[in-house]
C-alpha cells in the first residue's frame, strides 16, 4: 500500500493544484474574451447592395440571400441568422437582433454605417427582438444557467461528501432530482417576480427548463465523482465552469469567440443551457432541439453511470469522505 501524503508535501500538492486551476482560468477566460473578433457572423441579404461586400472586407460575414424581407425576418426568428440587410430603391435597411447577442448587434450597427458613408449609401438601422428592460445587456440567460450549473455540481459534491453511504447508494439520484426542482424554482422566483430579469409570463416553462439543466449537471457531476472520486469535482469545475462559461456565448456571442471556444462551447451545459433559455425567452423556443438533446445526454449518461457504479463500488472510507468534503469546500470557493 503506497504511503499517503501528509503535512507539508500534501500542502504543496494542494497549492500546486490551486495554481494550475488559476492558470487554466486565466487561459480560458482571457483567451476567449479579451479580443472579440467576428468569424462568419450569419447575416441575410435581401436585394442587391454593395454594402455586404464592402463590410466583408474588414468584418467576417456569412451571407445568405433571401427573396423578401419577410423571409429574412423568419430566418431571424428561427435563429438561422443574426441580422439582415434589406436593399431598396430609397436606400438600405439594416435589421439587428440584440437578443441574439448585444455585442454582435452593436458591431453590425457600427461597421455598416461606416461602409454606407464611404459608398454614399443611405442606411437605416432597426431592431427586432430587442432586449427586455430587466436584461439590459443581454446576459441574464447566461447568468441564470451558471447559477443552475453551480447549484447542480455543489448539490452533488456536498451530497457525496456529507450524505453518507446510504444516500450515495440508494437515493442519490432521487435527492439530486428533488434539489434540482427546488433550486430551479428558487432561481425562477428570484430572477423573475423578484428581480424582473426574466418574464413571469414564462414562469412555468422556464422552471421546467431550469430543473432540466440543473438536474443534468448534478447527474453528470455525480457520475464523474462515482468514477473519479473527489477529483471528479475538479473536472466539473474546470470543464463546466472554467471552460464552459466563456465558451457559452452568454457574454460574448459565439461568432465573436476564437475557434477553440466557439467549437466546443455549444456542447457543454453552459452553452446548451444558455441557448435554451435565451431562445425560450426571446425567440419563442425556436432552434433549441439540439441543445435540449445535449442536456438530455448529460442527464441520461450521468444517471446510467451512477446507477452502474453504485451497484459494485463499496462505500468510501473516512479518508475519501474527508477528501470529498474538502473538494466541496474548494468548489464553493471557485
Amino acid at each position: 500500500m503506497s504511503p499517503k501524503l501528509t503535512g507539508l508535501p500534501l500542502l504543496m500538492v494542494a497549492l500546486g493544484i490551486v495554481l494550475a486551476v488559476q492558470a487554466v482560468f486565466v487561459l480560458s477566460y482571457i483567451g476567449a474574451l479579451h479580443k472579440p473578433e467576428p468569424h462568419k457572423v450569419p447575416i441575410g441579404v435581401v436585394g442587391s447592395s454593395p454594402l455586404p461586400a464592402a463590410v466583408g472586407k474588414q468584418f467576417s460575414l456569412r451571407i445568405t440571400p433571401y427573396a423578401t424581407e419577410a423571409a429574412a425576418q423568419e430566418a431571424i426568428d428561427h435563429r438561422r441568422i443574426d441580422g439582415a440587410l434589406v436593399a431598396g430603391p430609397a436606400g438600405a435597411k439594416l435589421i439587428v437582433v440584440p437578443a441574439a447577442g448585444a455585442l454582435t448587434a452593436t458591431a453590425l450597427s457600427n461597421v455598416f454605417p461606416l461602409a454606407a458613408a464611404a459608398l454614399h449609401q443611405k442606411l437605416t438601422i432597426v431592431q427586432t427582438h430587442s432586449l427586455r428592460a430587466g436584461d439590459a445587456v443581454g446576459n441574464v440567460s447566461f447568468l441564470v444557467v451558471m447559477a443552475l450549473i453551480i447549484g447542480g455540481y455543489l448539490a452533488s459534491t456536498i451530497g457525496m461528501a456529507f450524505g453518507g453511504p446510504v444516500t450515495r447508494r440508494r437515493r442519490r439520484l432521487a435527492s439530486l432530482a428533488i434539489v434540482s426542482v427546488a433550486g430551479a424554482l428558487f432561481t425562477d422566483v428570484i430572477a423573475g417576480p423578484i428581480l424582473g430579469a426574466i418574464p413571469t409570463s414564462k414562469f412555468v416553462v422556464l422552471w421546467g427548463l431550469f430543473a432540466f439543466v440543473m438536474m443534468a449537471v448534478a447527474f453528470a457531476t455525480a457520475a464523474l465523482q462515482a468514477v473519479l472520486g473527489a477529483a471528479g469535482t475538479l473536472v466539473v469545475v474546470v470543464v463546466f465552469v472554467i471552460f464552459g462559461a466563456p465558451a457559452s456565448g452568454g457574454t460574448v456571442p459565439s461568432p465573436l469567440l476564437p475557434a477553440f471556444w466557439r467549437t466546443f462551447g455549444p456542447y457543454l451545459p453552459a452553452g446548451a443551457g444558455t441557448t435554451i433559455v435565451r431562445n425560450t425567452i426571446y425567440f419563442s423556443g425556436n432552434n433549441i432541439t439540439r441543445s435540449l438533446l445535449i442536456i438530455a445526454a448529460y442527464l441520461v449518461a450521468g444517471a446510467l453511470v451512477v446507477t452502474a457504479i453504485r451497484r459494485r463500488t463499496p462505500a468510501p472510507d473516512g479518508a475519501l469522505a474527508e477528501a470529498e468534503a474538502s473538494a466541496a469546500a474548494a468548489a464553493a470557493v471557485i
